[in-house]
């Protein structure tokens, strides 16, 4: 990879990035980076000498380096797949794990390993979890690949549709690109600092908490914001689950509209519920997550997305949560994607809300640490969609892992446990 050209006006606009190494999920995380207005090099040649921040994934910097760093290793998209569980969870109950289309699990890689580096480089050291956060929850429900049916029984895939020029991340209005560039010109050298978060998470599910849930392993002071006549869907899933993405976090039981002082307190509001944003606000970034599934072309990169509880494409099987969706593995000549039925097959678990998850996160970061207002549209559907970038190789055998989960670092706090304290705190 020679390096990535940033678009002109990103929150990382003046950052200086190198990635050392030709791997699927650095290839990633370099080009989201430079979507979001950071300059990407190679690192080649001592390049990374003048870089804010290094990912090395072929032990091209000194372990004396003292330029933020996260070290990682090469692996292709095929072995990304495998690693990750989600292949496990694709295909029929009695055939093969199959191979998938796009690169989504090194996506979510890219993105996790980016987010570490802009926290190092705002002064922050921290650890994320690698591309097995795409299987977590059918780790912990004990749910596994049932095509055509999805991995949880919610909905069958009747359709296969390719798009994939979505741009994974609309911030203000625009969608943010990068553009591969033989040498990137160095900008001038500028001091990166993270500060403090507080995070309104208005958001229930997946997508967002798992959003949420990655800040609060940055260190974000996390209120997890519920309608208590609507509580998060999540909490009458299995309880594991609800913990691992919840703990550390406060519990907060208002309806949106009166949460107003929290929400204008916050650095960062996850947003799934469609709240209106105020009209005059300065530093703060907030995201807003949807469906992607409201308009007539609702079916995009084979993703079954459910808008409100509606299929866009698919036979229902069951009550569907706003980030059900999937990408969908389809034949090619040599059935190398193809289950033995020659049928459709959901990629993994629900693969649009992780998906969208990880990115969210490291849009949040990207904001806070360039500073100023900035509005993010991150439709699930276009999640699905971006991944449809290079393919996974099929000429060899990769050999595919289970779906595994971490271990919650506690107890979710109950519904509202810190309403009265934070309302207090907050006037």
């Amino acid at each position: 990879m020679a390096g990535w050209r940033p678009q002109a006006g990103g929150p990382l606009s003046g950052l200086r990035v190198a990635v050392c190494g030709s791997g699927a999920a650095v290839w990633h995380a370099g080009r989201l980076l430079a979507a979001l207005g950071a300059v990407v090099d190679s690192g080649d040649d001592g390049a990374w000498r003048e870089a804010d921040g290094v990912i090395d994934a072929v032990g091209m910097l000194p372990s004396a380096a003292t330029v933020p760093t996260v070290r990682t290793v090469d692996t292709t998209a095929a072995e990304d797949w495998a690693a990750s569980g989600a292949m496990m969870l694709t295909g029929r109950r009695d055939g093969p794990p199959l191979l998938c289309p796009g690169q989504p699990a090194s996506v979510a890689w890219g993105a996790l390993l980016a987010t570490e580096l802009l926290a190092r480089v705002g002064g922050r050291e921290v650890v994320l979890p690698g591309p097995r956060v795409l299987g977590e929850r059918a780790a912990i429900a004990g749910f596994h690949r049932n095509a055509p049916w999805s991995a949880d029984g919610t909905f069958r895939v009747t359709q296969y549709t390719v798009d994939s020029c979505a741009a994974p991340v609309v911030l203000n209005g625009l969608s943010r690109e990068a553009v591969s560039s033989d040498r990137p010109m160095w900008t001038d050298r500028k001091r990166w600092r993270l500060p403090e978060l507080l995070v309104a998470d208005l958001s229930s599910g997946w997508a967002g908490p798992l959003c949420g849930h990655i800040l609060t392993l940055l260190g974000a002071r996390v209120l997890k914001i519920e309608d208590p006549g609507r509580p998060d869907t999540a909490r009458s899933g299995p309880r594991e689950f609800f913990d691992l993405l919840h703990s550390g976090q406060e519990s907060v039981a208002l309806a949106p509209e009166k949460a107003v002082r929290l929400i204008e307190a916050a650095d960062v509001v996850i947003d799934d519920v469609l709240v209106d944003p105020p009209v005059i606000a300065k530093d703060k970034c907030w995201l807003r997550i949807t469906g992607g599934s409201g308009d007539e072309d609702a079916v995009a990169a084979g993703l079954v997305a459910y808008d409100h509880g509606v299929p866009a494409c698919g036979d229902a099987g069951g009550p569907a949560a706003p980030d059900d969706g999937a990408l969908a593995a389809q034949g090619d000549a040599a059935g190398r994607i193809a289950d033995d039925r020659g049928g459709l097959a959901p990629c993994g678990d629900a693969i649009a809300a992780p998906l969208t998850g990880v990115n969210a996160a490291l849009t949040a970061v990207a904001c806070r640490l360039g500073g100023g207002w900035w509005f993010a549209e991150l439709s699930q559907r276009a999640q699905a969609a971006a991944t449809l970038t290079g393919s996974l190789d099929g000429g060899f055998r990769v050999d595919a892992a289970p779906p595994v989960a971490r271990r919650p670092a506690g107890r979710a706090a109950p519904l509202g446990a810190h309403t009265a304290q934070v309302l207090h705190e907050f006037g």
